[in-house]
């Protein structure tokens, strides 16, 4: 059997076989990238650019390409070319346009539109692809314009009409369809379950080790895909493609980007589970303080994974609250272990007895001579891999200058540490020589072991649908956990009494009556007049209980770096109206927004067969995200999840107090009355330490019940932290602050009978046909790890400071702030059962 170091998916023979079949197809799209273009005439040239255009990250060999006009004469003046992300899976799509006159200057405003209307037969469930909506506005004078804006998607496809509109009306030869039709309708769902599970990943170009990337490109492919014949015809089809800029394999998907191609907007990256980039060109980006540095600093923050090529991981300060994470030994050594018995597989295969080599070739290789080039071919193979253990032992990972990790808010920094040159050197050796002279492009590739302790610091955590915990395409049970109790959702009781009370007159009330007086022949008027009664008060009751207002129930979480002052707010937040809203749903321009449905108890395979329908418009304009009507449907439940960076929230500093003033009372978690003096009182141990501290904001949102953790773990307690300014915190217990992050965890919890309900009925997410109806616990069930992280990385490392760890990490603290403004997005809504935590790390 093939060995691979990625984990393996524990699921069924019947939905492996099922697999087995998307496998063909995700190889033909990831290698042949479908692309329509449409031809034009009279196009002037784009080269020439506005002073800070938007980057040209999507580029015609791995995106949807649109040319306007698409006729042979152009009478508008002007063209635009159209570039769309190509990805199949429901990942946030990037939309890149220029547009540029072709005889001077525009003689008056242009008020543009661009249009993608989902093709019925290019999206799948049938009713969860959206249309959207670009608004362009070219001022008079201008000649080129290039922009990008970013869409949210919740189908699995990429068959779009294009659409140019101006002043609501379509321009002529403005049209054409991009993308390719779905035609494999009984394995969509698991082609999406195995693009979901590349581990699909950005290599940034750097010259400094461009001639080992072929190398790097092999060492995983051998390593994780253990048997190469299956994406190439022979070992030099096999090589080439490792050169290539889009490299595939069995597990993962590598696409190359040159530096100065990254784009300025942090959302470009949210398709992608890690960036990969050399340790160089991370410091000189980090120092320059470019929008691109910025956006890749922001993705990072809100959950993703930058992996630093050939570089050390920098001292850290002692006590800090973000230490490295190191490999253990064991792993280490369960890795090498893994290595060496796919090079002893490659042998094997090898051997001229042997024909297991022909048996597996007999599936993807006709000819003859080909089986015995692969024979050759595989023991070069398991030697490249063993000297890769022997330059790289695991003693090399754990030194000083071996793999490291550190986390960096949601996301991640992974150093693999000083790669060995071709002499074998390594580390400060390595950096000396090449200061005397040596050729700085000697380094050697990224080794066998390097890959395997990357994966495994990395965890499930390198996937990035389980790091946002939301898949929109279903959605899951999980909807109930954070729904507006109360509303949308039937009055038993009520109801009960009503047909009691219909019962009691129809009956004994109505018909003695009727039959004393001898009338009896009137209760064929009397019973419909009360039926019908009786449905128009159940009616009018289920109306009036839940009211006509539109109501928010929101859950925030806001991680704040104590270095820099820079956050990211992770909101999940559930609508109610009673009137569909006219104006719709608007979002920040800079936050990504994902609906989150309920998936109805119902599967993917249950729903080909539907009538097919988008979800509603969505308009991202400079200004705003917005979401027309049709998403929020009157006395309907609807929750979306929005991740925001926020730059320059602001710090949170503790100091001495020096102060001769009294200590401030501690209110205590539940009591009538408060403790008797400033110091907690609670453990028979007595605490050290000071027993006061200052603490400093310098954020504008005020803070409640902040407790910091200190760099010697001694935790300290105030009730209020204005805005910009300072409070007196007193020292508690351990206990006591542990005490205090349960009740304020509890306060508004993720939990819902439904969920415990159906998790109790059934031992797994699939229906008893095996379908597929939780993608996100189907992706984690792939990780041989003991934590299940259902909500994302905000949520889980919330509840693990708050409710299972009770416990915060030192040079950090934890509290509760107001609702953000802009989390509303209905104006006039009135929130209800809402909470917003804000957790992060003192400088």
């Amino acid at each position: 059997m093939p060995v691979s170091i990625m984990p393996a998916p524990r699921r069924g023979l019947g939905y492996a076989a099922r697999i087995l079949l998307g496998v063909v197809t995700v190889s033909a799209i990831i290698v042949m990238s479908p692309v329509r273009l449409l031809a034009q005439s009279n196009s002037a040239s784009l080269d020439a650019i506005d002073p800070q255009p938007a980057a040209r990250f999507l580029r015609d060999g791995d995106s949807l390409v649109a040319r306007f006009p698409t006729g042979t004469t152009n009478r508008l003046g002007w063209t635009m070319r159209v570039w769309i992300s190509s990805h199949l899976t429901a990942d946030t799509m990037r939309v890149e346009l220029e547009f540029a006159t072709t005889g001077g200057p525009t003689t008056a405003d242009l008020n543009l539109d661009l249009r993608l209307t989902p093709k019925p037969d290019g999206h799948s469930p049938p009713q969860s692809s959206l249309r959207a909506s670009l608004p362009i506005q070219i001022p008079e004078g201008t000649e080129r314009v290039r922009l990008a804006r970013h869409l949210p998607k919740s189908s699995f496809g990429n068959y779009y009409l294009v659409q140019l509109l101006e002043d609501g009306r379509a321009i002529r030869n403005c049209q054409s369809d991009v993308g390719s039709p779905i035609s494999y309708r009984d394995s969509e769902m698991y082609v999406n379950a195995l693009q979901q599970s590349l581990w699909e990943v950005l290599w940034v170009e750097s010259e400094i080790d461009a001639p080992s990337r072929n190398g790097s490109m092999q060492m995983w492919t051998l390593i994780n895909t253990p048997s190469p014949y299956r994406i190439a015809t022979d070992p030099q089809e096999w090589e080439r493609r490792m050169s290539e800029p889009e490299v595939a394999d069995e597990q993962g998907h590598f696409r190359s980007v040159k530096p100065g191609s990254l784009p300025a907007d942090w959302r470009a990256y949210r398709p992608f589970d890690a960036v990969m980039m050399h340790g160089e060109d991370w410091q000189s980006i980090s120092e320059a303080g470019s929008p691109q540095a910025i956006a890749l600093r922001e993705w990072i923050q809100s959950g993703g994974i930058l992996v630093v090529r050939d570089a050390a991981a920098p001292d850290q300060a002692l006590g800090s609250s973000n230490a490295y994470r190191t490999p253990s030994r064991e792993t280490l050594r369960e890795g090498e272990q893994g290595c060496s018995s796919i090079a002893a597989r490659y042998d094997s295969l090898a051997n001229a007895n042997s024909d297991e080599l022909s048996r597996e070739l007999s599936y993807s290789v006709n000819a003859d001579e080909n089986v015995q080039l692969w024979r050759d071919w595989l023991p070069s193979a398991a030697e490249q891999i063993r000297t890769s253990l022997k330059q790289y032992p695991p003693a090399h990972a754990m030194r000083p200058d071996g793999v490291r990790a550190r986390n960096e808010l949601a996301g991640m920094i992974v150093y693999l540490g000083k790669q060995s040159r071709d002499d074998g050197t390594t580390g400060a050796k390595a950096d000396s020589e090449q200061s005397s002279g040596d050729d700085r492009t000697a380094v050697a590739p990224i080794q066998a072991l390097q890959w395997w302790a990357a994966l495994n610091l990395m965890s499930w955590q390198r996937s990035r649908l389980i790091r946002s915990g939301v898949d929109p395409i279903l959605g899951s049970q999980r909807f109930f956990q954070w729904v507006i109790p109360g509303v949308s959702q039937p009055p038993v009781y009520t109801f009960m009494g009503l047909l009691g009370l219909f019962v009691i007159l129809v009956g004994p009330v109505a018909y003695r009556k009727t039959a004393k007086a001898g009338r009896s022949y009137l209760m064929f008027a009397i019973a419909p007049i009360l039926a019908i009664g009786t449905t128009a008060a159940m009616l009018g009751y289920g109306v009036i209980a839940d009211g006509f207002e539109t109501r928010l129930r929101v859950r925030q979480i806001t991680w704040v770096d104590g270095t820099t002052g820079d956050a990211s707010t992770r909101s999940r937040s559930t609508y109610f109206a009673g009137i569909r809203p006219s104006n719709g749903l608007s979002f920040p321009p800079d936050s990504e927004v994902t609906l989150y449905p309920d998936n109805q108890s119902r599967d993917w395979e249950s729903r080909i067969g539907e009538r097919f329908d988008s979800r509603g418009l969505v308009t991202a304009s400079a200004n705003a995200l917005n979401f027309d009507r049709d998403f929020l449907p009157s006395r309907q439940q609807r929750q979306f999840v929005t991740v925001q960076p926020r730059s320059s929230w602001g710090r949170i500093r503790i100091g001495e107090n020096t102060s001769s003033d009294p200590l401030p009372v501690i209110k205590p978690i539940s009591a009538e009355q408060p403790l008797p003096s400033g110091k907690d009182t609670s453990q028979e141990k007595p605490l050290e330490g000071p027993e006061s501290m200052i603490v400093y904001s310098e954020s504008d949102v005020p803070l409640h019940e902040l407790i910091v953790c200190d760099a010697k773990l001694r935790y300290y307690y105030t009730e209020e932290l204005p805005a910009r300014s300072s409070a007196i915190a007193v020292q508690i217990s351990k206990k006591n602050a542990s005490e205090r992050m349960g009740e304020m965890y509890k306060r508004q919890w993720l939990i819902s009978d439904v969920v415990e309900r159906r998790r109790n009925n059934s031992a797994n997410n699939r229906s008893y046909d095996n379908g597929t109806s939780d993608i996100v616990s189907e992706q984690l069930n792939a990780f041989a790890t003991v934590v299940k992280p259902t909500d994302g990385v905000f949520e889980y490392e919330l509840q693990q400071r708050m409710q299972l760890q009770s416990d915060l990490p030192a040079n950090s603290f934890l509290g509760l702030t107001d609702i953000s403004a802009d989390a509303i997005a209905i104006p006039g809504t009135n929130v209800y059962d809402s909470i917003h935590y804000v957790m992060g790390t003192l400088p």
